[in-house]
């Protein structure tokens, strides 16, 4: 690796942390969230010009607010963990730009379609706020003329996800974080420390679920001793009620055997008179 190299790689390393990369995602995720949710509730006719300038619309919020950073995770071996939402649009809009008979209105069609969110996630329900910076949607963006900013430095963007998550600050704590992986100039060994990382991951995610598991089971143990004692109490009881009835059968049979046949050994209680 060269000096100049290494300068380039330590200046970004310094720059752009993997809590920096997860939450650049999540606030690209809440934009193309925003927009699915303004193109689901305009019910009027979209025509083709429309469609062609909503295409290159979210084509441009994907140049600037996810590629560069996928770029950058790449070059500083950070396994990016984009939410499904993201990733799905990212796989239409990718398809648009290499495939030749993917066009503006396939993928039009495709983004519309494409669900938004879960009903039942906490990031889903709260990924979108009241205020975007550039929120070209909430505008009659085909009337007028294209007019998004050409370029965005890291830091104008780290300044956006900075407003984003003020305006819902619990956010901040739901984004999953990525994984980091050792940087080698040989390409296999690269490869083998990419495997070694996502197989320590997978690692310790079975290690969370077993230990899951365990203090499941432990807590259904100690709920079954807990119920011990009061099994035990009613089965003393049980057995002390049954020597309770054993008894008075023989008090019972020895009385009817000892007296006369017309002697009732216990006798009904009459009724007071009035």
């Amino acid at each position: 690796m060269t000096d100049q190299y290494q300068m380039l790689h330590k200046s970004a390393a310094s720059k752009f942390s993997i809590w920096d990369a997860a939450e650049i995602f999540e606030y690209a995720t809440s934009r193309f969230t925003a927009i699915h949710i303004a193109l689901m509730e305009d019910q009027t006719h979209h025509s083709s010009s429309y469609q062609h300038t909503f295409v290159r619309h979210i084509v441009w919020e994907a140049e600037h607010f996810v590629f560069p950073f996928v770029n950058i995770c790449a070059a500083m071996n950070i396994n990016t963990t984009l939410p499904v939402y993201l990733n799905e649009v990212l796989f239409l809009i990718t398809s648009f730009q290499t495939e030749p008979h993917y066009d503006h209105k396939k993928l039009f069609a495709a983004f519309k379609a494409c669900p938004h969110e879960s009903a039942n996630h906490p990031v889903d329900i709260n990924r979108v706020v009241r205020d975007y910076r550039h929120a070209w949607w909430k505008h009659r963006f085909d009337l007028a003329p294209f007019d998004m900013p050409l370029r965005m430095s890291v830091a104008t963007v780290k300044e956006l996800v900075t407003d984003h998550f003020a305006q819902r600050p619990k956010m901040a704590s739901m984004v999953p974080r990525s994984t980091t992986h050792t940087r080698s100039d040989d390409p296999l060994l690269q490869q083998l420390q990419v495997l070694r990382a996502e197989v320590s991951h997978l690692g310790m995610e079975l290690s969370r679920l077993l230990v899951a598991k365990l203090d499941a089971t432990s807590e259904a143990v100690a709920a079954l001793d807990r119920l011990e004692d009061p099994v035990d109490e009613l089965r003393e009881a049980m057995v002390a009620s049954h020597a309770a009835v054993a008894m008075l059968q023989g008090h019972y049979d020895n009385g009817r055997l000892g007296g006369p046949s017309s002697v009732e050994p216990f006798p009904r209680l009459q009724s007071l008179p009035r």
